[in-house]
């Protein structure tokens, strides 16, 4: 699956994001199935609306039944999150050649903290903005799912091995 049109996408776009969940773990050096996107935005109005427009421009569609552009508006999001339970804001690919892209619609940790710690990860035609591993970890230790509580795991045998290495 190609995610790195999707960064390329976002990148093109000026969209401030930062990668978390299992393709962040990836990045991190987990090795690991995933089968999406998970992206924090920053969440202010024209970021978030260019963050939409962007992945409508490239194919993407939304999987609620509602206009995906009231993601932008603060108000719409809330009644998202009080009224439907909603976590994330998926988005799927027409031609199922990309992951679905899901887009917190509340950040679980203010996204300036996230960004400042965050860091770039260049791939082949482009780079992404990747969650750095504690932020990783305490947002996988909410969800406490067991695939989260593995990838933790992972994550810290990854940064002991990191460091053993290290001269």
């Amino acid at each position: 699956m190609d995610i790195e049109s999707i960064f390329e996408t976002l990148n093109d776009a000026g969209v401030r994001y930062v990668c978390v969940g299992g393709v962040a773990v990836v990045l991190r050096g987990v090795d690991r199935i995933t089968a999406d996107l998970d992206l924090i935005l920053d969440l202010q109005r024209a970021n978030a609306l260019a963050a939409v427009d962007a992945l409508l421009g490239a194919g993407f569609r939304a999987k609620i039944p509602a206009d995906p552009r009231g993601f932008a508006d603060p108000a719409i999001r809330q009644s998202w999150i009080s009224d439907k339970g909603m976590r994330v804001m998926s988005f799927y690919d027409l031609s199922s050649a990309r992951p679905d892209v899901d887009l917190f619609v509340e950040n679980p940790i203010e996204y300036a903290e996230l960004d400042a710690a965050a860091t770039t990860v260049a791939l082949r035609r482009t780079h992404c903005r990747v969650a750095c591993v504690e932020h990783l970890v305490q947002m996988k230790q909410a969800a406490g799912r067991p695939k989260d509580l593995s990838d933790i795991q992972q994550l810290h045998e990854r940064q002991r091995s990191q460091i053993q290495s290290d001269p």
